[in-house]
């Protein structure tokens, strides 16, 4: 199962994958995640609830090293993850290390938002 959805006021995409994510459904998850950065503006931040996902196959670890270099060209900003099955943190952090950058962990999508929140006034104060 994913959801993805896009707040443009916020300039933030929001991703949630649960449970087994099989090929095609990797597939039709990486078109809509695509299709709602087109709806964002350069350094976008990404909060994805992967508290219910399960690790994945190789295959579907290259498709999470794709979709992390897809929104890396696409000029992501943070990102931060609520992850709560340990070995789908495991595998979450070697994607985001293999991808070459940092990612931070929340327990909650209210808590992510509030990270991000702070972060996005701490740049518009320097600014």
């Amino acid at each position: 199962m994913f959801e993805v959805h896009s707040d443009a006021h916020r300039n933030r995409l929001y991703i949630t994958l649960a449970g087994y994510l099989e090929g095609p459904e990797r597939e039709k998850a990486m078109e809509a995640i695509l299709a709602e950065v087109a709806k964002l503006v350069r350094g976008f931040d990404v909060v994805t609830d992967i508290s219910n996902l399960h690790a994945s196959n190789q295959e579907g670890f290259k498709d999470l090293l794709r979709a992390n270099a897809a929104l890396r060209l696409k000029g992501v900003g943070h990102i931060i993850r609520v992850v709560k099955i340990p070995l789908s943190r495991i595998q979450v952090e070697r994607v985001s290390e293999a991808a070459g950058y940092e990612t931070e962990s929340a327990d909650s999508l209210q808590e992510a938002d509030r990270r991000l929140d702070a972060l996005r006034s701490g740049r518009e104060e320097e600014a």
